[in-house]
């Protein structure tokens, strides 16, 4: 089984469309979050098996915040 992390944009076409066959609603239900510490970034991101390849599908990113964590008042 191969793994591959992807953004969206560069998935090849046929994993697209079975992406589309398999949420035909959408899959806003499916993704998740996960940080990365390094370049301190959030992504929204969805898993899809297809076939011998299991896709880690970056969907979109924002700047992780630290603001909030910190009272100075």
């Amino acid at each position: 089984m191969k793994n591959l992390i992807v953004s969206y944009e560069k998935l090849p076409a046929a994993v697209r469309e079975a992406l589309t066959r398999r949420y035909p609603h959408g899959f806003d239900h499916e993704t998740f979050e996960f940080v990365n510490p390094k370049r301190r970034e959030i992504y929204r991101a969805l898993r899809f098996s297809n076939g011998s390849i299991n896709y880690l599908i970056k969907l979109e990113k924002r700047e992780q915040n630290f603001d909030s964590l910190f009272d100075f008042e």
